[in-house]
């Protein structure tokens, strides 16, 4: 009996998938080295995606694929994409991240949720740095402490291994570079 995990999420989780396949041994890492414990591991990353891009699916890429590969955990990796626009409300995106959660657990019947703290950027397209790193501080303390006692939902910290770290980064100042993305990858297995 396997666990099935999906990790959900913007452009890193796309990167992070595209990196496996084709950097890394796929055989090795597809699963994050934990198929022999009995956890199978599917992306879906979409580039550039807001919360409400999530909710409306409208190309049902979601709903493709919670009844492809239906999950008993979600691993949801957004944010970033929000807090670098224009009129981003922190108290509409943290209610529309909680009709997300309640999404998953009710039409798709997922057992967990665990949402991760927001990537630090270096360079932003539409907010300003202090804007973003408060936005992002804000936004992971409420679902930090909210979901503290949650049976059904938690918040993973990234911690240290990714700090905006010029080396860790693209010459875009968003996106990961092969180490960043070798990073996210040890995070996201220390979730699972």
């Amino acid at each position: 009996m396997f666990t099935r995990v999906l990790i959900l999420g913007h452009s890193f989780i796309k990167r992070l998938y595209k990196d496996i396949l084709n950097r890394w041994k796929p055989n090795l890492v597809q699963h994050f080295n934990l198929r022999y414990a009995g956890v199978l591991v599917s992306f879906l990353g979409f580039p550039g995606v807001k919360i409400d891009r999530l909710l409306e699916d409208t190309q049902n890429r979601l709903r493709n694929e919670m009844k492809r590969f239906p999950p008993e955990i979600v691993v949801l990796q957004i944010g970033g994409n929000d807090l670098d626009g224009f009129n981003f409300d922190v108290s509409v995106y943290m209610e529309k991240v909680r009709l997300c959660i309640g999404i998953l657990h009710t039409t798709y019947h997922v057992k967990k949720v665990v949402v991760c703290e927001i990537f630090l950027r270096l360079s932003l397209t539409d907010s300003n740095h202090t804007v973003y790193h408060h936005g992002k501080y804000l936004i992971d303390q409420y679902f930090y402490l909210g979901f503290s006692d949650h049976p059904s939902v938690s918040f993973w910290y990234h911690k240290s291994r990714l700090t905006a770290q010029e080396k860790l980064f693209m010459s875009d100042g968003i996106h990961l570079n092969v180490e960043g993305t070798r990073r996210v990858f040890k995070s996201l297995r220390g979730v699972l």
